[in-house]
């Protein structure tokens, strides 16, 4: 760590040198200090608490960052400021810091000058600086602790394997509210004076636009950002620029580094790591063969009884964490992913792996990237949300979503048994990628939820006292028929039911609790685009309704819905 200042005591350490850049210029470490001192007097906070912090301000998030290690509070960072992520952290935290609601907000009045002879204190190495969450692509986002001690110890391994490029400008699309960003965008570059653009990109134009203001520069980002770099844009300036670009956040596919590592001539460095860990292992991918994972100094890897990855390092809390994927151990230390053991889902009593799930559906000619997941709602199913290849768009196209499915579903079934078969599928022009460049479980539960569609289209009505008779166009989209069945989608009978009483109680006035079902028939299927007739009848003394569905081909279900 000798090169580097310490992060917990920056402000005293570091030269007053450029911090960042923007669109009027540097940033020095006085002007940082100003700020920090502001916050200081504006900031409510006690020792010992824990603050929220978010900002998509670069600086300003690391002069509240400051202020609050200065408070002696514990700064806690989500990955955003989303209402349901407030919510939650108002069981956490002791105040919010930065573009949060005013409601959330509680500050001092502001002073009438900043103090010009402000003490820094430095911190202890065991201070618990950051409370960070894992990324939720998994599940429900967990609170981890770093602190300086652990901070420094992964930023000095940075600084011997990568030591130089220091003169380079970090330009990036990354945000600071996540580890990854956080590390290798501020903190990383903050404690070895290099400097760092304060605003990140938000469209791949940005970077070529932010790069041509440097003389050099090291590209921060995410596979969201590098597989999709327009090859039309004028790369060849930046050439003699970059330094190198660092991915992280999930391994990039080896064609889009080898693209991006051309189009700019400089290594593609992926980063290997959680949110436990930071991070362990790197690799730069070569046109020859799959790299493996090379450890960083300091860091050792072993395989667990089970062939998960074990990390020992001291910027690990406890100094070791056993992580959820496989791998393959060579003797020198390196390794290959293998995929993740958390990712078993039981779907009718069978053990499901929805990495092979993804595996397989990346095999095929028309899928470029898959995500499985498991939805649980009327039954517990396997849902693909899939990025399609050129092939895959032009098959779309040409064809049908219908048509598509059906070709996937028969590849599938030579690898699956019918129950591990997606039933829910989703074609994407680009993945959910959040700002982090992770993909959430929630984000691909909702493609599932914002366009479901449960009712037929109503064509026309007539109603009386005790009758109805409703005209119905039933839309190939309905969820029911999803998986109902695979090839020959038909309505099933309880949607029909479902409907019947549905309407029943919005145009007849039944009451009451659904209590039977007597002298149901189903005789015919009803298939996708049909038209129906759903006629009826309400008994009120007797509370019954009576439904038919009939169409030009005849009676396709009747029976009597018992309500008490």
């Amino acid at each position: 760590m000798s090169s580097l200042v310490p992060l917990s005591d920056w402000l005293n350490q570091a030269p007053n040198a450029a911090v960042a850049h923007d669109e009027t210029g540097l940033v020095s470490r006085s002007d940082i200090s100003k700020r920090v001192a502001y916050w200081c007097q504006r900031l409510p906070a006690e020792s010992g608490q824990r603050w929220a912090v978010y900002h998509q301000d670069t600086v300003e998030f690391l002069a509240l960052s400051l202020a609050l290690w200065q408070l002696g509070c514990t700064v806690c960072i989500p990955g955003d400021n989303l209402p349901a992520t407030n919510e939650r952290l108002q069981r956490r935290v002791s105040g919010f810091a930065g573009q949060y609601p005013a409601s959330l907000l509680s500050y001092n009045d502001s002073p009438s000058q900043a103090s010009s002879t402000q003490i820094w204190r430095p911190l202890p190495a065991v201070f618990p600086a950051l409370e960070i969450f894992t990324s939720g692509s998994t599940g429900e986002p967990k609170p981890i602790l770093k602190t300086f001690a652990q901070i420094e110890s992964e930023l000095g391994a940075l600084e011997r394997l990568w030591p130089e490029e220091k003169q380079a400008v970090i330009v990036t699309t990354v945000t600071h509210q996540h580890l990854y960003g956080l590390t290798f965008r501020l903190f990383w570059p903050l404690c070895r004076g290099q400097i760092f653009e304060r605003n990140s990109c938000q469209f791949v134009e940005d970077i070529v636009s932010r790069a041509q203001q440097h003389a050099q520069f090291v590209l921060v980002s995410t596979p969201s950002h590098l597989s999709r770099l327009n090859p039309g844009l004028d790369w060849v300036s930046l050439r003699s620029r970059c330094e190198c670009v660092l991915s992280s956040a999930a391994p990039l596919q080896r064609a889009d580094s080898l693209q991006v590592s051309a189009l700019l001539q400089a290594p593609v460095r992926e980063i290997y790591g959680s949110s436990e860990t930071g991070a362990v292992a790197w690799r730069v991918q070569s046109p020859q063969v799959e790299a493996r994972w090379q450890s960083l100094p300091g860091v050792r890897c072993t395989l667990t009884a089970d062939s998960t990855l074990q990390v020992d390092a001291p910027q690990v809390q406890h100094g070791r964490q056993v992580l959820y994927d496989r791998v393959e151990l060579a003797p020198d230390g390196s390794f290959v992913l293998l995929g993740r053991t958390d990712r078993i889902a039981k779907i009718e009593g069978k053990r499901i792996s929805l990495l092979e799930v993804e595996q397989v559906a990346e095999q095929q000619g028309m899928i470029k990237t898959a995500k499985a997941l498991v939805l649980s709602g009327r039954r517990t199913e396997v849902a693909l949300v899939a990025e399609l290849t050129p092939e895959g768009e032009q098959c779309l196209q040409a064809s049908s979503k219908k048509a598509l499915v059906r070709q996937l579903r028969q590849a599938f079934s030579q690898h699956f048994e019918p129950v591990a078969l997606p039933r829910r599928w989703r074609f994407v022009k680009q993945m959910p990628y959040n700002p982090q460049g992770k993909i959430t479980v929630d984000s691909l539960k909702a493609m599932f939820q914002q366009d479901e569609v449960k009712w037929p289209h109503l064509v026309n009505q007539t109603v009386t006292a005790h009758t109805a008779e409703l005209e119905l166009k039933i839309p190939s989209q309905l969820i029911y028929f999803d998986g109902h069945f695979a090839g020959t989608p038909i309505l099933p009978g309880i949607a029909q039911v479902h409907w019947a009483a549905h309407y029943g109680r919005e145009l007849l006035g039944v009451k009451g609790v659904f209590c039977g079902l007597e002298a149901a028939k189903f005789q015919q299927v009803i298939f996708p685009e049909a038209e129906i007739t759903l006629l009826l009848e309400y008994s009120k003394e007797k509370q019954k309704l009576t439904f038919k569905y009939v169409s030009g081909k005849g009676g396709h279900s009747s029976g009597r819905i018992c309500f008490n």
